[in-house]
C-alpha cells in the first residue's frame, strides 16, 4: 500500500489574487470631484435662494415698528437756567459836580437806610446859593417898597392928587415885585435842595458791593454813559432769579408756584423758592415768558451765581409724547407717520413743544389713539402700505 501524499490545498495558505491596478485611485478621484462639485454648487444655490427671498420681500409691503402716542402726566418739572440777583440793587451817582471830600464806608460794609456814605465839595454851587439868597433879600425889599408906593398912590388917587392911571401902574409894579419874590424863593429852594446832594446817603439797607472813587476825585453830576458811579449797593437778605419760560408752558405759570433752586457747587441741595410775578406777555423774539422767582438767602447764596430753577407745574391738559426717533423733517415741516387700521400710512404735520431728549412733546397733529412709525424711512409717504413688526398690532 502506497503512502498518501499530503494535501497541499489544506496545509498551504491561500493568497488572494492581486488587485487590479488603478481602482483605489479612481475612488479617491471620484470623492474629490464630489466635494469640489458640492463646494461650487451649494453657494450658488444659496445665493439663488437668497435672491428669491429678496424678490419675495420686495413684493411685500415694508416692515416697520410702531409705538402708541401717550399722554404725559399732569405733574411736570421744568428746569431752566438763571442768574441770582439781589432783591434790590442801585448805582449811586453824584447829583452835583465837585470833588469827593470824605468817604465814610468801604467795600463790603453793611449800611442802613439814610446813612452818610460820602461828601462832595462843590464851592461853585455854594457860591450860587449865596447869590440866590442875596437876590431874595433884594426882591423882598423891592416888594416892600413897591407895596408902600402902591398904597400911597391909591390913597392919593382917592383924594384926587394923582391920576387913576398912576395908581394902577404902582399896583402893577407891586405885583411884579411880588412875583419876583416868589421866583427868587423858588431859586433859593432849588439851589439849596441841589446843594444838599453833596451828602451821598444810602437809599436802603444793604451792602456796599463796589466803591469806584477815592477822596479828591472829580465827579460829574448825572448818570450818562461814561460817568462813573460813586458806589454800588445791593440788598441780599432776599434774592430773585429771572427765568424765561417757553410758550408751551407759559399758561401754567402763576404767582405762588413752587420752585427749587440748585447751584453748581451744591447740586444735591435744593433751596425753596416761589414765583412772585411774571411779565404777562411773551417776548416776541424768543416766545418766552419772563418770570421772577424769589427766595430767602438763608444759606449764604451769592448774588450773581448761576443756578438751575426747577418749577413744579400742575397742568390741566398734559401734552402728548412721542419718541424723538419717530420725527421726520420733510418739506412740509416736522411730521409723524401714523399707521391706520388698514396698515396704511398717514403723514401728519405736527406742532412740537418741549424737547425732553428721548421724547418730544406734541401739541397738535396726533391723538392718543394713533400709533407712529419709529425711524421712518424717506421712502414712506402718504398712503403707503406697511407691515407692522411682529408683536405690534396696527389700529
Amino acid at each position: 500500500m502506497k503512502p498518501q501524499a499530503p494535501d497541499t490545498n489544506e496545509t498551504e495558505p491561500r493568497v488572494p489574487p492581486p488587485a487590479k491596478p488603478g481602482r483605489g485611485w479612481a475612488w479617491g478621484l471620484g470623492a474629490a470631484l464630489l466635494v469640489l462639485l458640492s463646494l461650487g454648487v451649494a453657494p450658488r444655490l444659496e445665493r439663488e435662494r437668497a435672491l428669491d427671498r429678496r424678490a419675495e420681500e420686495s413684493r411685500q409691503p415694508p416692515l416697520v415698528a410702531t409705538v402708541p402716542v401717550r399722554r404725559a402726566t399732569s405733574k411736570a418739572e421744568l428746569t431752566l437756567p438763571g442768574t441770582v440777583l439781589p432783591i434790590q440793587k442801585a448805582s449811586l451817582h453824584a447829583r452835583i459836580s465837585g470833588f469827593v471830600g470824605r468817604i465814610h464806608v468801604e467795600l463790603g460794609d453793611k449800611v442802613r437806610a439814610g446813612q452818610l456814605l460820602a461828601e462832595i465839595e462843590a464851592p461853585e454851587l455854594q457860591a450860587e446859593c449865596k447869590r440866590a439868597r442875596a437876590r431874595l433879600d433884594e426882591t423882598e425889599r423891592n416888594l416892600e417898597f413897591a407895596q408902600a408906593s402902591a398904597e400911597r398912590n391909591q390913597t392919593l388917587a382917592r383924594e384926587g392928587n394923582v391920576s387913576h392911571e398912576a395908581s394902577e401902574e404902582a399896583r402893577a409894579r407891586a405885583n411884579s415885585a411880588e412875583a419876583a419874590l416868589k421866583g427868587a424863593k423858588a431859586e433859593v429852594e432849588r439851589l439849596e435842595a441841589l446843594y444838599a446832594y453833596r451828602r451821598v446817603v444810602a437809599p436802603f439797607e444793604g451792602l456796599i458791593v463796589r466803591r469806584n472813587v477815592d477822596p479828591g476825585a472829580l465827579v460829574t453830576a448825572g448818570s450818562a454813559t461814561g460817568v462813573t458811579s460813586l458806589f454800588e449797593m445791593a440788598q441780599t437778605h432776599a434774592l430773585k432769579v429771572y427765568v424765561d419760560v417757553p410758550q408751551s408752558l407759559a399758561s401754567d405759570i402763576h404767582p405762588g408756584l413752587e420752585a427749587r433752586i440748585t447751584t453748581l457747587d451744591a447740586p444735591a441741595r435744593a433751596l425753596p423758592g416761589r414765583v412772585v410775578r411774571t411779565s404777562g406777555v411773551l417776548d416776541p423774539g424768543t416766545r418766552t415768558l419772563l418770570t421772577e422767582v424769589q427766595l430767602t438767602n438763608e444759606h449764604g447764596l451769592f448774588a450773581g451765581a448761576f443756578v438751575r430753577v426747577r418749577l413744579l407745574i400742575e397742568r390741566d391738559v398734559p401734552p402728548l409724547l412721542v419718541p424723538a426717533s419717530a420725527l421726520a423733517a420733510r418739506r412740509e415741516g416736522m411730521t409723524l407717520l401714523v399707521v391706520d387700521a388698514a396698515n396704511a400710512v398717514q403723514q401728519r404735520v405736527v406742532v412740537l413743544g418741549r424737547d425732553l431728549g428721548s421724547q418730544v412733546e406734541v401739541l397738535e397733529g396726533v391723538s392718543e389713539a394713533d400709533r407712529v412709525v419709529l425711524s421712518p424711512p424717506d421712502t414712506l409717504g402718504e398712503g403707503s402700505v406697511v407691515r407692522v413688526a411682529q408683536g405690534q398690532a396696527a389700529l
